[in-house]
């Protein structure tokens, strides 16, 4: 049940991505999303790309925090999940796989990588009981 709570939460990191894209072309004028994505502001992959490795990277660490025997795995999840809605929506939507795509992507899992491997670090080591 635990993995299926981390999975859920990064499709959560990347809908709160979506939203903070969707909160800047409001902020900025924007009437809403362009059905051609050349349409978009040139700003928007650039958020995108450091709100989505951000919110992966949150949502990694404090799953993976709470079970510190499993935390790569749960930071991975989380990584994975957001990856996997990301090229759901992109390509289900008839966007091209681009350069930023890719980039947007390896963000987020080093993001997961990172957010587990900074759990395991401060989990104390055990002393082998003989």
């Amino acid at each position: 049940m635990r993995f299926i709570i981390s999975f859920a939460f990064g499709l959560i990191a990347e809908i709160l991505t979506g939203l903070l894209i969707g909160a800047g072309m409001f902020a900025t004028g924007g009437g809403g999303m362009p059905s051609n994505p050349s349409d978009l502001p040139a700003w928007v992959p650039y958020v995108a790309i450091i709100g989505g490795a951000a919110f992966t990277f949150l949502f990694a660490r404090w799953r993976a925090s709470r079970d510190p025997e499993r935390a790569m795995m749960h930071a991975l999840l989380v990584a994975a999940a957001a990856i996997g809605l990301h090229l759901t929506t992109s390509m289900g939507a008839g966007q091209p796989f681009t350069l930023m795509h890719a980039i947007a992507d390896a963000c987020k899992l080093i993001a997961g990588v990172v957010a587990g491997r900074l759990v395991r670090s401060q989990v104390p080591a055990t002393v082998a009981s003989v």
